[in-house]
């Protein structure tokens, strides 16, 4: 089929009148725009003297500066949305007494009373089937609650016990009383009772005492945990948060307690003992002593992986350091991945009144080892249908602590992966962190007990150390997050960059607003107005003219 050429390239239909005169006004509004403008070079867009030459190298030259200029906004975005904090030393120092004293907790490694189990012995004859029908069903439940908290995996030999939810009442069973460890016990200088301020307190290693510790149900929720025993032996109550810290007026001698200087005199001091009968070397890994570790009041204490050692017939002074970081009030509208922390009431614990990245990770940890177990370590708290872990299962929940240490891990390196184990514990935005210096030297006490009678035959049979905690200093410098680049530095930074680049201000952007919205509204308005205006002429007209006509018809009529 043959299409002619007129047929097939039709010419286009010129504009229609409105239509070329739509073109010629947004010509002419663009055209004054350019002249009027205080935005650099645009003026040289336009113009009847310059040549076309000159009109593009300005064209090119202003979208360079436009490139550039966007660029460089960019990087100034990137920095204020990925970096708006930053950590620096505050202005002041802080005085020692507006803290709380560190927490202590002291953990025996002797965790049995030998006339409670004899763990070598009962150990060594559960090895030798002969030798275990020898042994007592109460002396292998002990046995196997006693290898939860000793140091040498023993665990391989037993692989009938799934659970075990008896353990912590075996293990508080067998426990070193309070009376046969401390001996006296020290606050600023004046004598205490070691009973009153050291609460019994269970950890990963087994019960330990803590001093200084707020209350339990100040740090725990006992409304979502179970009711088989009690995590925490403390009772006083405190009016101290960690956020917020002491009230204004409160006395000196308040809960959690706090020191007024620094020094030897001005902390706490505790004379241990470990009776000689009682010491097993075999859970211990050939250590005999305690285990000591310092925390905050509203932390839950774990001693497995963090605590130093005070070995027996010692004497150690730890020098305590303070570190705290603080957060400014200009930063708590950021949203917690920007700011890296959270505020207390920003994230909630199912188990904890309180949030510490400390308390986050052990409820995280809690919460995958029954995922991927079934049951809970038992230090680790629990919902009270959940079963605790027996010795069989000790493999399981230290793999998966292992595996959720490996996808935090992977989770902080690339975001982008999906995790769904994400614990999201990220730091406090207020935090106390107490640094430690230990000095360590031989305790010949021994020496002493001819001169000083006081203690008369409680010493006998016994090893002895002696521990002291205090501040370093009277004061100290906290840490600050505070706002590095923020929103007002921001429009700063582009303001400059547009002004450098474009000459562009406020005003300019004004310019652009009022050439592209109120200017044409207002050419459309007189444009609109004639044409009504017209209008109504016609319609006079046209009824003039229709008045002789009726005048006619009604005079023929007559």
């Amino acid at each position: 089929m043959y299409i002619s050429r007129a047929t097939k390239f039709k010419p286009r239909p010129p504009p229609s009148p409105s239509g070329r005169k739509y073109l010629e006004e947004s010509k002419k509004l663009a055209i004054e725009f350019c002249d009027n403008t205080s935005i650099h070079g645009v003026k040289y867009f336009v113009g009847s003297n310059r040549a076309l030459i000159e009109k593009v190298w300005w064209i090119v030259v202003f979208l360079l500066s436009l490139y550039g200029c966007g660029r460089l906004i960019q990087t100034v975005y990137m920095k204020w949305d990925r970096e708006p904090v930053i950590v620096t030393f505050a202005q002041k120092p802080t005085p020692v007494f507006q803290i709380p004293f560190p927490a202590v907790t002291i953990c025996p490694e002797t965790k049995v009373k030998a006339a409670n189990l004899n763990f070598t012995k009962t150990y060594y004859y559960s090895r030798f089937p002969l030798l275990r029908k020898q042994l007592t069903d109460d002396q292998l439940n002990k046995l196997l609650a006693m290898l939860q908290v000793c140091e040498f995996a023993f665990s391989d030999q037993f692989d009938n016990q799934t659970y075990d939810d008896d353990c912590v009442s075996l293990l508080k069973e067998m426990s070193i009383p309070q009376d046969e460890i401390f001996v006296v016990c020290s606050w600023r200088t004046s004598y205490e009772n070691c009973s009153t301020d050291f609460g019994l307190t269970l950890t990963d290693v087994g019960f330990c005492y803590t001093f200084n510790s707020i209350a339990g149900d100040d740090l725990l929720r006992t409304d979502q945990l179970h009711n088989d025993f009690e995590y925490i032996a403390e009772t006083r109550s405190t009016n101290w948060t960690l956020h917020e810290g002491y009230p204004p007026g409160t006395d000196i001698d308040t809960y959690p307690r706090r020191v007024l200087g620094a020094g030897i005199k001005a902390g706490v001091a505790a004379l241990i003992k470990a009776n000689e009968s009682d010491l097993d070397y075999l859970c211990g890994n050939s250590f005999q002593g305690f285990k000591v570790l310092l925390h905050m009041p509203n932390e839950y204490p774990q001693l497995l992986n963090q605590h130093f050692r005070v070995p027996l017939n010692q004497e150690v002074a730890v020098s305590v350091t303070p570190r705290m970081i603080i957060t400014s009030e200009s930063i708590q509208s950021y949203k917690p991945n920007r700011r890296q922390c959270f505020f207390n009431n920003e994230r909630y614990l199912k188990f904890f009144k309180d949030y510490t990245q400390s308390n986050c990770e052990l409820e995280c940890l809690a919460n995958f080892t029954l995922r991927r177990c079934g049951c809970v370590k038992f230090s680790m708290p629990r919902s009270p249908k959940v079963k605790i872990c027996g010795v069989t299962m000790e493999k399981c929940y230290e793999i998966a602590t292992v595996e959720l240490l490996e996808m935090e891990v992977k989770y902080r390196e690339n975001p982008r992966l999906k995790n769904l184990d994400d614990c999201n514990c990220l730091p406090s935005c207020t935090s106390v962190q107490y640094n430690t210096e230990i000095s360590q030297a031989s305790f010949e006490w021994k020496r002493l007990l001819p001169v000083v009678k006081t203690f008369g035959d409680s010493l006998k049979g016994v090893q002895v150390s002696y521990l002291i905690v205090f501040f370093k200093d009277a004061q100290f410098i906290p840490v600050k997050r505070s706002e590095l680049f923020g929103l007002t530095d921001f429009l700063a930074n582009c303001g400059g960059l547009l002004g450098l680049f474009m000459g562009v201000s406020i005003l300019s952007l004004v310019e652009i607003f009022y050439y592209c919205i109120i200017k044409p509204l207002v050419m459309w308005c007189k444009a609109s107005k004639p044409e009504k205006e017209q209008q109504q002429v016609q319609v006079k007209t046209v009824s003039s003219l229709a008045e002789p006509i009726s005048i006619w018809r009604y005079e023929g009529k007559m």
